[in-house]
Parts: C-alpha cells; structure tokens; sequence
C-alpha cells in the first residue's frame, strides 16, 4: 500500500514520496485500511505473487540472529503465551498499522518487523525493502477470511 500511497504523491500530487514507515505513511495507511475495516481480507499468493510469497514463507521459518530464531517460533510455537503484557499473536498482520501504547504511536508492520528482528539479536531488512516486502504476503496470506481490524491497539 505505501508503494502505492507514494506513486500517488510522486505522480499525481507533485509531492515528494514518505518514508516507509513515516508518522504521515502509517496515518495514511492506516486511514485507507479504517476504510476497509470489517471486510474480509482477502490475499493473493498466485501468479505474479507466487515467487514472493515463497520468498516470505521462507524468511518466516529462517533461524536468524544471535537467539537463532525464526517468526514461526513465537507465532506458531508459544501463540496465546504471554510475553510481557501482551498474547502472542499467530502471527496475523489484520489490525496493523497498529496503535502500541508503549510508543504512544501508530506503528507500521515493517517497523513490528524491525523490532521484532532487533529482539533476537538479529540485523534488521530495510523498512520497504523487499525482504520485509515479501515477508508481510506470508502473514498477510495467514489472515485469509479475517476481518480487517485496522487500526488496531495492543500494549
């Protein structure tokens, strides 16, 4: 959505494009996705989305970082157990951009991603990078048939 949110700006407004994960960006994109709340999600992984939703299923279940750990051991290993203050999701990406009272921000899911990698002890992908842009088709594909919830508000 961001890319898409950017070509508008770039192409058709004149203006300059945001940064990925930007306080503007997640407004935005949140905004779009208020929209749409209540309807199903509904994910393509064929076709042209094949090779990246491949590309992010691996990514999910890679080890990675000084903890060796990968999505899938916290998402699908300890879902419902809590961490902190929170459940453990099953790893569904439905209700982001998501409001976290920790940072008093509205946050994006490549910025979850990034903060999720730094908690392993692992080198973070670029926010729009096509690393975490492939990883978020996997998850997204898990919350098939799931209402839209975004946004969202956990601790």
């Amino acid at each position: 959505m961001q890319d898409l949110v950017n070509e508008c700006r770039t192409e058709r407004m004149g203006a300059d494009a945001w940064k990925w994960s930007s306080g503007q960006m997640t407004a935005v994109t949140a905004l779009i996705g208020l929209q749409s709340r209540g309807m199903q999600m509904n994910v393509v992984i064929d076709g042209d989305a094949a090779s990246f939703w491949e590309q992010g299923k691996d990514l999910y279940y890679t080890l990675v970082g000084q903890l060796d750990m990968a999505c899938s051991n916290c998402h699908e290993d300890n879902y419902g157990v809590m961490i902190r203050v929170d459940h453990l999701s099953q790893g569904q990406i439905n209700g982001f951009p998501t409001y976290r009272l920790k940072n008093a921000k509205l946050n994006s899911i490549h910025g979850r991603f990034k903060g999720c990698m730094k908690n392993i002890r692992a080198t973070p992908f670029a926010e729009g990078g096509d690393e975490f842009k492939a990883l978020e088709l996997y998850p997204a594909s898990r919350t098939e048939g799931l209402s839209v919830e975004t946004p969202s508000v956990r601790n």
